[in-house]
């Protein structure tokens, strides 16, 4: 009966301990990438001219989307390592959807693709959601600039 009893106990607590870490808990795997959201007072067209006006001014290039589909896809420049075998660049997925009274809501995810030995593993790059990032920031204030800026004829 007593050796019955130690295993019967250690995995009582082996339950109870392990509820702390299961995925998507602070202590455990990060789930999908959380998506940055605002509302903007403008029209779906002038809210994506003004993210491609934003993202110019962050030195992204857009490799894809458009405004019918109410998205962009951009990537900044690739960046070098530490140790000038790896590469660093940041990818950014935009989502424009429009909201009652005329408004739209702009979504924004950022990721981070790095190579780690770009010379010996072309290709072979990993891909990480970026949580807390200046970038999101920097995006959304030149968004909103561009749109109050006056238009040029």
């Amino acid at each position: 009966m007593k050796h019955l009893l130690v295993p019967v106990l250690m995995l009582v607590a082996l339950i109870f301990t392990g509820c702390e870490a299961m995925p998507g808990k602070s202590g455990g795997r990060p789930g999908p990438p959380p998506d940055r959201s605002r509302i903007f007072q403008a029209d779906s067209r002038a809210v994506y001219d003004a993210a491609k006006a934003a993202l110019d001014q962050m030195n992204f290039k857009v490799t894809g989307g458009g405004p019918a589909q109410g998205r962009i896809e951009a990537v900044s420049k690739l960046s070098t390592g530490d140790m000038l075998r790896s590469t660093r660049q940041i990818s950014i997925s935009v989502r424009i959807l429009e909201v009652a009274g005329g408004s739209c809501e702009v979504s924004v995810v950022l990721k981070e693709i790095i190579e780690a030995d770009s010379y010996d593993r072309q290709g072979f790059a990993t891909e990480s959601p970026l949580r807390d990032t200046p970038y999101y920031d920097v995006f959304f204030n030149n968004l909103g600039q561009a749109l109050t800026a006056p238009k040029k004829d």
